[in-house]
C-alpha cells in the first residue's frame, strides 16, 4: 500500500463519518424524544454494551475515546439509574465488568427502533437493488476493519 492510497482511504472514511452523522444520526437526535434525559456519551456506552455486553471500563474508554475520570462519572450515572450493572471481574478482582441492565436494554432497543424507523424513511427513495447493494458495502467495510491490527 502507497502514500496516496492510505491518503485516499483516510478522506473517505472521514466523509463517511461526516455524513452518516449529517445525513441520520443529527437528524434522529433532533426528531426523537429522549425521555431518560442522557447525554449522547451515555447513548454511546449503552449502545456499545448493547452490542459486546460485558465490557471492562478501559475497554469502553478505548472503543468511545473517552478519558478515565470523564468515563467514571458516565459510568456512575448510568449506575445510579440503573441502566448497567458494575461487577467485579471473577477472572481478575482487580476490574470491574460492565453490563446492560435490563432497563437499558429497553432503552436501547427503543432507540433502535426509533432510528430504524427514521432510517428507512430517509431510505425510502432508494430501490431495493441499491439498497441491498449499501448494506454489502458496509458489511464489506465491517468485516475489513475487523481485521486490521491496532
Amino acid at each position: 500500500m502507497n502514500y496516496d492510497n492510505t491518503k485516499q482511504i483516510h478522506k473517505l472514511m472521514i466523509a463517511f463519518m461526516g455524513l452518516y452523522h449529517e445525513k441520520f444520526c443529527l437528524q434522529f437526535r433532533n426528531d426523537v424524544d429522549n425521555p431518560s434525559d442522557l447525554k449522547k456519551n451515555h447513548i454511546k456506552i449503552l449502545n456499545l454494551l448493547y452490542h459486546e455486553n460485558p465490557k471492562t471500563l478501559t475497554e469502553i474508554g478505548k472503543g468511545l475515546d473517552i478519558e478515565k475520570g470523564s468515563l467514571t462519572a458516565l459510568i456512575d450515572l448510568l449506575e445510579e439509574r440503573e441502566l448497567i450493572i458494575r461487577s467485579v471481574d471473577s477472572k481478575d478482582r482487580r476490574k470491574n465488568l460492565i453490563y446492560l441492565s435490563p432497563k437499558g436494554k429497553d432503552i436501547i432497543n427503543q432507540r433502535i427502533a426509533a432510528f430504524t424507523k427514521k432510517m428507512e424513511e430517509s431510505l425510502a427513495a432508494f430501490d431495493a437493488k441499491d439498497i441491498q447493494s449499501f448494506e454489502d458495502n458496509l458489511q464489506l467495510v465491517v468485516d475489513f476493519l475487523k481485521r486490521v491490527q491496532v
